[in-house]
């Protein structure tokens, strides 16, 4: 019985030493587990900064875009308002057309009223031209 003793002696020490060696392979499982958790933590957190970082960028650019669409409203209305002044001009120079008055009709029209306000103050304009 001595070898039976012997084999079981050595049975058991390889079963002490099996059991030590899954001991430290789950003891580096749990490390591996730990250090893995930690580093999808650290990502995760590094994730929502990028995120946070993100969406900072695209408010901004949000109110960049607000602020010109305000400033092109503004540039619209103006412009209304002064197509409102220039419909009035044309829509009396289209009068005119209409009138059969074109260019040379207006200035027509220009000189005969300077050469009627000629004529009207005529002996002033001798008396200051002639120094008297």
């Amino acid at each position: 019985m001595p070898t039976s003793t012997k084999s079981l002696e050595m049975m058991i020490g390889g079963l002490l030493e099996a059991t030590q060696n899954m001991q430290r392979d789950i003891t580096e499982i749990r490390r591996d587990i730990k250090d893995s958790d930690s580093r999808a933590a650290l990502s995760y957190e590094q994730s929502e900064q990028r995120a946070a970082a993100s969406r900072a960028k695209m408010y901004q650019k949000t109110d960049d875009l607000i602020e010109r669409v305000a400033a092109t409203e503004t540039a619209v209305s103006k412009l209304n308002d002064d197509m409102t002044s220039v419909k009035v001009v044309t829509a009396e120079v289209t009068r005119w057309k209409l009138m059969g008055l074109g260019a040379l009709g207006v200035t027509g029209m220009a000189a005969a009223a300077l050469a009627s306000l000629i004529t009207a103050y005529w002996s002033d304009i001798w008396r200051v031209l002639r120094g008297g």
